[in-house]
């Protein structure tokens, strides 16, 4: 599809139609119809100048279109098999993009990329973003920047994460990367219209995180704390210490014992990850992945 196209919702309906294709609920498949949104996406591209792309839902080829006139090669990446085959049919053309039918979630970057350091671009369902946002910081090593559509209530408690208004992934995305809000965007950007509107923004994965202590520790420390919202630290903690261990670990720390758990900043969040690191003899407990 042409941007020419993208800000017609009888087009891609037409397409779609023509296609023997219904948007599927359950994939959240949305369309994005808005030529700024697209011309925004496109411009913030160009900054990064990256060399190679990879797309997360390439659907008609509305955004992949644009972006192969930028790079060098784009790898789309499609679970939907009747959209990567109307991609392919649509986009054959253009000999640097390649579409894959696959889950995103997995799919092998280290293969495709090889040691490149690549660009993310994505318009992301809301019923994945969480797995999916855990995916690009595990794959940090071959991400330098992602820019995605997401959900505007999931964006923003990340923004604002840690704090009160924030979530564990929030603090999870966060310890590994800078935040940055592009653009809000409506509902009606979008085709079939979602029920909420989306941000487009973007992702910058850090050279080292956030905190020094383990990263089982700090983040089994950050799902018991906003798994224990408007708790009291020391409450918050009784489900992963025993009462001796919150006093000394807190004393520690430097950290009130009567503060709320979302309250504590990256630099609290790892002292006290760092002192029940010291203290506990049976790590094994604490052996989960992060987030």
């Amino acid at each position: 599809m042409y941007l020419a196209d993208v800000d017609s919702r009888a087009v891609v309906s037409s397409i779609l139609r023509k296609a023997g294709i219904r948007p599927n609920k359950q994939l959240g498949q949305n369309f994005l119809v808005d030529r700024s949104v697209v011309a925004t996406i496109i411009a913030c591209v160009k900054q990064l100048n990256p060399q190679e792309i990879l797309e997360i839902g390439t659907g008609l080829g509305t955004v992949t279109t644009e972006l192969s006139k930028i790079v060098r090669r784009i790898v789309g990446v499609e679970i939907d098999s009747r959209l990567a085959n109307l991609a392919k049919e649509r986009l054959n053309r253009l000999k640097n993009v390649e579409i894959e039918c696959q889950d995103i979630l997995r799919f092998d970057l280290l293969r495709c990329f090889g040691n490149t350091k690549i660009v993310v671009v994505g318009n992301i369902p809301y019923r994945i973003t969480a797995p999916i946002l855990r995916y690009l910081v595990n794959n940090r090593n071959s991400i330098s920047e992602t820019l995605l559509l997401t959900q505007q209530e999931v964006v923003q408690k990340i923004a604002r994460s840690p704090g009160k208004d924030g979530s564990g992934l929030g603090v999870f995305v966060q310890a590994y990367a800078d935040v940055e809000i592009i653009k809000h965007v409506s509902k009606r950007s979008f085709y079939p219209v979602p029920q909420v509107d989306s941000v487009l923004w973007k992702l910058s994965f850090l050279r080292e995180p956030r905190f020094s202590a383990a990263a089982k520790i700090f983040f089994r420390i950050v799902q018991t704390i906003y798994g224990k919202r408007r708790k009291m630290i020391r409450v918050a903690l009784r489900d992963v210490l025993n009462a001796e261990q919150i006093i000394l670990v807190l004393d520690k720390a430097e950290i009130d014992q009567c503060i709320r758990g979302e309250s504590l900043s990256f630099e609290a969040l790892d002292r006290l990850a760092l002192e029940i690191g010291r203290i506990s003899n049976h790590l094994s407990s604490w052996q989960h992945s992060p987030m």
